[in-house]
């Protein structure tokens, strides 16, 4: 662990209340992913930040992420036509049935799913903005949730946005498939690590209980 150069807090890779690197030499050795529209996490202000995923896009693509502390800091939406807010629900679309010269940024919310719900559906910037949705798909987070598997963590949803997004609109206008997918791919970069060191760390030790309601087989 090393000292965050702007809060002093002892931390590792990065760190999840300033949103940077501890360690500003270790920028040319992780991946920097382009994002073709901007994106904003609007992240519930109870939500802790040791665990919290969002974090990793705002370090990973950096030059088009913005994290928002609801509801303290505020987000700005100019043209809420433009914006779509990434929720399930009947009113909600996925990529490929939305223009997509008609926006050109997209909110995820970071909470729990009870705080995500609620903020969708009473916050004024958020409940009247056009709704789009991932295909359903099976998380990989490590963490113990009451919810099925089918919700992921916040890093996992902005992974397969962008990775449909590109499915949706640039695959077969791009000459080079393969590498444009894989800068996607990177939005995982630190998902992927310490999804390992986790795995191996419980494999290790059949016996190490994860939390007090760890159940047979959950990691």
């Amino acid at each position: 662990r090393l000292a965050c150069s702007n809060c002093k807090k002892m931390v590792r890779f990065f760190c999840y209340h300033c949103q940077c690197l501890v360690n500003e030499g270790d920028r040319a050795r992780i991946p920097q992913v382009k994002l073709p529209v901007k994106l904003d996490i609007l992240k519930h202000h109870h939500e802790k930040d040791g665990k919290s995923t969002a974090v990793h896009a705002k370090i990973l693509a950096p030059e088009d992420t913005t994290i928002y502390s609801y509801p303290n800091n505020p987000i700005t939406i100019d043209d809420p036509s433009r914006c779509l807010l990434l929720f399930p629900g009947p009113d909600a679309h996925t990529l490929e049935q939305i223009d997509p010269q008609s926006f050109d940024r997209v909110i995820v919310i970071d909470g729990t799913w009870k705080q995500a719900r609620a903020m969708a559906r009473t916050s004024p910037e958020l409940n009247t903005l056009r709704k789009v949705t991932i295909r359903p798909r099976t998380t990989c987070f490590w963490r113990f949730q009451q919810d099925d598997d089918a919700h992921m963590a916040t890093i996992e949803a902005i992974y397969f946005l962008y990775r449909e997004y590109y499915e949706a609109y640039l695959s077969s206008a791009s000459p080079n498939l393969t590498a444009t997918a894989m800068d996607y791919d990177n939005l995982l970069f630190y998902f992927k690590y310490f999804y390992r060191m986790i795995q191996n760390i419980y494999r290790a030790n059949r016996k190490k209980t994860y939390c007090r309601r760890h159940q047979a087989g959950y990691i």
